[in-house]
């Protein structure tokens, strides 16, 4: 029994830190999902979450880039 608790503790903190990392790279606040990953069972749906949304773009670089149609 012990070593099930063991298991699903390391796949829960694997999950956690895997939605600390993906904020991290994508550009999302990293306090605020790494704090929803660490809730269990909510951490799937916070990591699956963070595996579809689309990297933020600087604002800025967005306004430059674009140019105004004829």
């Amino acid at each position: 029994m012990m070593q099930l608790v063991i298991l699903l503790l390391i796949i829960h903190f694997t999950i956690a830190y895997q939605c600390y990392r993906y904020a991290c790279i994508k550009g999302y606040p990293v306090k605020v999902f790494t704090i929803l990953g660490c809730i269990p069972y909510f951490n799937l749906v916070v990591w699956i979450y963070l595996l579809f949304l689309p990297e933020l773009e600087p604002f800025e670089s967005h306004s430059h880039e674009q140019k105004q149609p004829l």
